[in-house]
């Protein structure tokens, strides 16, 4: 299976994430692995947030052994950077 192009998260269940996950998502290591975080599922659980490469096959197994049965949340990180614009762009007069 390969990674979602665009995670959606759902509202979360709880106010603030555990501080568990808070403390896997800085400690993730995995070659595939570009960033990690912290985000909610679909239907607002607390899940472990990696950006891996579009053609990686997930889940990957050495990510979910290190989740500590949290859900991970696989999303390809894209080939280019976001394109920033201006905030607030000139109107035309």
């Amino acid at each position: 299976m390969k990674p979602v192009r665009t995670h959606r998260p759902g509202v979360p269940a709880s106010p603030e994430p555990p501080d568990r996950l808070l403390e896997l998502a800085d400690a993730i290591r995995n070659p595939l692995v570009i960033q990690s975080g912290v985000t909610t599922t679909a239907d607002g659980r607390w899940a472990l947030y990696v950006t891996v490469p579009a053609d990686a096959n997930v889940p990957i197994p050495s990510v979910e052994s290190q989740a500590g049965g949290y859900p991970v949340i696989y999303e390809a990180e894209p080939e280019e950077p976001p394109r920033a614009g201006p905030a607030y762009p000139k109107r035309k007069s």
